[in-house]
């Protein structure tokens, strides 16, 4: 199910918007636990970031578009599809978007294994939100 955010996304997104929603850079947030959802989306569109928020990596793969642009925050461990069976199937495409990786309890193994797939960085939760900001505009700068 996806979250309002998506919802609103979707809908600016019909046909009569003259703005083609694939070009637009967009923050993309996957993570099971809606607070962090919430709070992170709140600081990100409040630095104008356009977001959209996702509580699975099944619902993110659902709507999946390799010509969609952007940065992807996430999560490692979640029911379901984990991140990094996201980023297995996400690697498999070319595609314009880059990869921040959060995790409050990854081990090494899996930090090497994201960054094997193409993770662009990898941060610990709780994470500083200077860098995860920094992080994300320099991947969408890219």
């Amino acid at each position: 199910m996806r979250d309002q955010a998506n919802r609103q996304a979707l809908n600016q997104s019909q046909p009569n918007s003259s703005v083609d929603p694939f070009s637009i850079p967009t923050v993309f947030v996957v993570d099971d636990d809606r607070e962090m959802r919430e709070s992170l989306e709140l600081l990100l569109l409040a630095e104008t970031f356009q977001v959209e928020t996702y509580e699975s990596a099944d619902a993110f793969w659902d709507v999946f578009h390799a010509d969609r642009c952007g940065c992807v925050i996430l999560d490692l461990r979640m029911p379901g599809m984990d991140g990094l069976a996201l980023l297995e199937r996400i690697a498999e495409y070319d595609h314009g978007l880059s990869v921040i990786v959060v995790s409050a309890s990854a081990d090494q193994e899996e930090k090497l294994r994201a960054k094997e797939l193409g993770a662009a960085d990898f941060l610990s939760k709780p994470y500083d939100t200077k860098k995860l900001l920094t992080t994300i505009r320099e991947q969408l700068s890219q």
